[in-house]
């Protein structure tokens, strides 16, 4: 991939994961005081895998480069996501 490409995508992926962390911040930012529903912690976390997705594979440069390294990084934010989503199933069904 050429510099000139390469810090072109740069750039997207940037562009791309602040917008979906503001986006997440304005979710979040609706239930201030109130609990927040399953809904909306699931789309936070999917928000979030996406964005570690484009920081793994664009950041740090990764992109069909050393693909076992990238989907060991990938797989942290994907595991803590569903260990999210389960504790706040958890809370609901428990109490």
């Amino acid at each position: 991939m050429t510099p000139k490409r390469r810090s072109s995508r740069l750039f997207v992926s940037a562009s791309w994961v602040l917008m979906l962390a503001i986006l997440g911040a304005l979710t979040a930012a609706q239930w201030k005081h109130q609990p927040v529903p399953v809904t909306v912690v699931g789309l936070l976390l999917v928000l979030t895998v996406i964005k570690a997705r484009l920081i793994v594979l664009d950041v740090m440069g990764l992109r069909g480069v050393r693909p076992a390294t990238a989907a060991a990084l990938l797989a942290w934010p994907g595991f803590f996501a569903i260990a999210g989503l389960g504790r706040a199933l958890g809370a609901i069904w428990i109490g």
